[in-house]
């Protein structure tokens, strides 16, 4: 494998999307062989079936898996991975990291009711996972990748907004690091981050919807298209609507992700 980390997309599409597309989750595998899920949505043991089926290799040992929020194409997978470990004697408890409460929203409003109980045991997050509490902005590390959490505005409730955590890969690699948006409006703070970022990262992923009308839950198309030439030319586009009509590499971007694309730092 080239370089010190692969990231494999699994899926690229929207939260609405097909099997052609599947629910944006990545796969990064480390130097030593070690998975990471970023994010593990509803269709992750078809989406990571496809994966292993295209390159002729058993499903992998899920090592850790991040969570950037709780919406269902992010964390809806991952009842069927606390049972596929809990069950199988020769997997060890995956990691699990969230940023402040976030695995304790997803443990009492997402998992507890599927997962909780097993014959006489009330089951815990800890009987599945090793949670791991981090923090934003504050590095953490996993198999000698670095990651930076980021705070970005998803879902703008008056009552209780909603964020999601994207990530700098990689990040004490300047050059070889990746931007990875996760789902996010397109704001001030997402173009600041994204602007701070640029010089020092060798491609953005970034969340992108592409319907012709706007829902205020993610970047559009057309607002990423007021972004600056330099930036524009290092942003691969995912997380889009079925069949997407737009051209973005005529618009200055990379393009759209495929699903199963591969990139190495």
């Amino acid at each position: 494998m080239d370089g010190s980390i692969k990231i494999d997309f699994l899926g690229v599409g929207s939260a609405f999307t097909t099997q052609e597309y599947h629910q944006p989750n990545l796969l990064i595998t480390a130097l030593n062989g070690k998975k990471m899920l970023i994010d593990c949505g509803s269709d992750i043991r078809f989406s990571l079936g496809e994966w292993c089926e295209q390159r002729n290799s058993n499903t992998p040992t899920i090592d850790a898996v991040y969570c950037s929020h709780a919406h269902a194409d992010h964390i809806g997978g991952l009842e069927w991975l606390a049972f596929d470990t809990y069950f199988n004697p020769n997997i060890k408890k995956p990691l699990m990291f969230g940023v402040g409460d976030l695995l304790e929203d997803i443990w009492d409003k997402s998992l507890r009711g599927g997962v909780e109980y097993i014959d006489d045991k009330v089951m815990t997050l800890s009987d599945y996972f090793q949670p791991k509490v981090i923090s934003h902005l504050k590095p953490f590390s996993w198999e000698d990748i670095q990651f930076i959490p980021l705070k970005f505005l998803h879902v703008n409730n008056s009552i209780k907004p909603m964020y999601s955590y994207g990530l700098i890969i990689n990040s004490d690699s300047d050059g070889d690091s990746f931007f990875f948006s996760s789902d996010a409006k397109f704001t001030k703070n997402l173009t600041q981050t994204i602007k701070k970022w640029e010089p020092k990262v060798k491609y953005i992923f970034q969340d992108t919807e592409t319907t012709p009308y706007r829902t205020g839950v993610h970047a559009h198309y057309d607002e990423l298209c007021t972004l600056p030439d330099n930036i524009r030319k290092k942003m691969w586009l995912y997380h889009h609507n079925p069949h997407p009509k737009q051209k973005p590499c005529e618009d200055g971007f990379l393009g759209f992700v495929e699903k199963g694309q591969s990139f190495f730092s």
